[in-house]
């Protein structure tokens, strides 16, 4: 069964083959359930798969045997999958090596967009317009041709190996010999995401699209010059897996994107004019209680048709479940509760797991991981165990006298315990070591340091140069220990050069406001200066010598002499004045009289 999804059962039903989008290939195997190989690719990452193939299997029913018989393709009895990736290689993963058995490589230049396998030794691969036929026995290319300028996602083999389906939007019928366009079918409104043969009635076929909530029913026939689709069935959403039996052509189970199977019941023969509606659709979901929110729902991954039974898969690509199931025609909609498959998935480990596990009563007492184990006085009195992180650091870095009274630390414990807490990142401890300013402390732990730890050490003295006053000063202590003690380490480790970049840049930055600085220190100290001698003599109470004196041309005697003869001058004056005064009014005095008479 060819399918576009990075899903796919095997055509026996034995594995279930899943990839997803961290490119891991999983397979489960069906029976029971249990994830039976997990595969990493190279470059998974960056070249993820894009489509999964199974290309052969094996029905065996002996017993094994020691040697086992080569198949016509040149490979053991077992399963391969056929991988498609981003690069434009194919992958061959065998199941029973458990390992890349061979790749397909050099014919596509971009995304292997899907992968078809026919039982005559050819795989067909596409991309986005050419097609490619692989020889598998000897992993070379047969033939390559170009499609035209629509886009090719899906693919299939018809029966007779001359015939091929490629689609994009519309459906093209390919002569593999002749490299020749024989029919082309309308198709679907978005691309093509599956082809399907119909087994047993092999003039028709089952194609699904990208965004179309039906299914199309073609028909192959030479006689049928309609290149429309003779049926249709009807979805409630997108499909993602189509599975038909090779013993029941009539019957035909899809399963969609939201998790939900279809079953459909039809048998195929001309032109059906409505669409057709699924026989009965099944749901899975988990009773986790007595709410309805408890009720969740768990979709439906892949389903493949064995006759009248369906083989589903449920669950998470993570944790899946696999169950077989008949379901009953005469109910529409059939709901199954189930056990959500990670709760399984969690109680088989315990079973399968070598671990004990101890049953704890309620007596028990658990205690943190740092605590150690707890001791009984001679009383019975349980006594503390927790030892303080404090008496800890202090245990590892400092020695006592038989006073009590600490030692100064010693070069050996400091370099322990800078080693201990750059490992650990532990801030305190970092703290505890590096607050430190004696040089000759500091150059002695440095000189005793691993060269492991030498760049994280200059990481730290990085963050505390950045820091504040004391902490940088403490820093650039440290930093020339460091540098004079593994010059040449620090010099042949490209990893120092980005280490110190804001360290450089830093300095750079200061240097550029010294010279102002020291311009500005000086004036502030000549002001300070003045000011605090000012000060100084105002609290004595001394004034200190005039800055300015100034003294008048006169002497203070002249200027007393010229005052009084001045002062003289003016009262005769005045005497002068009032006589001539008196006179000028007794001769107007006799005037009137005269006048009168």
């Amino acid at each position: 069964m060819a399918c576009n999804e990075c899903s796919a059962f095997s055509q026996d039903g034995k594995y279930f083959g899943y990839c997803g989008a961290d490119g891991k290939l999983k397979v489960w195997e069906t029976q029971s359930g249990v994830l039976n190989q997990e595969y990493t690719p190279n470059l998974h990452l960056s070249s993820p798969c894009t489509c999964l193939t199974w290309l052969a299997s094996r029905n065996s029913t002996s017993p094994r045997k020691k040697k086992r018989r080569k198949s016509a393709e040149g490979q053991t009895e077992t399963d391969i999958v056929a991988l498609g990736t981003v690069a434009g290689n194919i992958l061959l993963y065998s199941v029973a090596s458990g390992s890349i058995v061979g790749q397909l490589e050099g014919a596509h230049s971009s995304t292997v967009n899907h992968v078809a396998w026919s039982r005559e030794c050819s795989l067909f691969s596409c991309d986005d317009q050419n097609i490619v036929e692989w020889n598998v026995c000897d992993k070379s290319v047969r033939s390559k041709w170009k499609v035209g300028k629509e886009r090719v996602t899906c693919l299939l083999v018809l029966p007779d190996g001359s015939s091929l389906l490629a689609a994009g939007c519309t459906i093209g019928m390919w002569d593999v010999p002749s490299k020749q366009l024989l029919c082309r079918f309308t198709g679907h409104a978005s691309e093509v995401t599956s082809l399907t043969l119909v087994p047993g009635n092999e003039n028709y076929f089952i194609s699904s699209a990208k965004s179309d909530h039906l299914l199309s029913a073609w028909s192959l026939s030479s006689k049928n010059t309609d290149r429309n689709s003779v049926a249709s069935f009807v979805m409630e959403d997108v499909a993602v897996c189509v599975s038909l039996c090779s013993t029941d052509s009539s019957s035909m189970v899809a399963v969609t994107r939201s998790g939900v199977l279809h079953l459909y019941r039809h048998q195929l023969n001309g032109k059906c004019a409505k669409p057709l509606k699924p026989k009965v659709t099944v749901k899975i979901a988990s009773d986790m209680g007595q709410t309805k929110d408890a009720v969740q729902p768990i979709p439906i991954i892949g389903a493949l048709k064995q006759g009248t039974n369906i083989l589903l898969a449920h669950g998470s690509p993570l944790y899946l479940s696999f169950e077989i199931i008949s379901p009953n025609e005469q109910e529409k909609v059939l709901h199954l509760v189930r056990q959500d498959p990670k709760k399984n998935a969690v109680s088989k480990d315990r079973i399968l797991s070598k671990v004990k596990f101890p049953d704890a009563g309620d007596s028990v007492e658990y205690v943190s991981p740092t605590a150690t184990v707890a001791t009984l006085s001679k009383r019975g009195k349980k006594l503390k165990s927790d030892v303080p992180m404090e008496e800890r650091l202090e245990n590892l870095s400092l020695t006592r006298h038989e006073t009590g009274r600490h030692e100064p630390p010693r070069a050996e414990s400091m370099a322990h315990l800078l080693m201990q807490g750059l490992v650990s990142k532990d801030k305190k401890i970092l703290q505890n070591v590096l607050m430190r300013k004696d040089p000759a402390l500091i150059s002695s732990t440095v000189m005793r340091l691993s060269l492991q730890c030498t760049v994280p050490l200059l990481k730290e003295l990085v963050t505390l140069v950045q820091g504040k006053r004391v902490a940088s000063q403490i820093a650039v202590l440290w930093l020339k220990a460091v540098v004079r003690s593994h010059a040449a380490h620090l010099m042949s480790n490209s990893e120092v050069r980005e280490t110190l970049s804001p360290i450089l840049g830093l300095v750079e930055t200061r240097l550029s406001l010294l010279a102002p600085l020291s311009r500005l220190r000086g004036r502030l100290d000549l002001l300070v200066d003045q000011i605090q001698e000012s000060s100084k003599r105002n609290a004595d109470g001394d004034l200190g010598e005039s800055l300015l004196v100034y003294q008048d041309q006169d002497s203070d005697e002249g200027s007393g002499m010229e005052d009084a003869a001045l002062g003289s001058e003016s009262e005769d004056n005045w005497e002068e004045l009032s006589e001539i005064d008196m006179e000028e009014e007794v001769e107007e005095g006799v005037e009137d009289i005269d006048m009168s008479s």
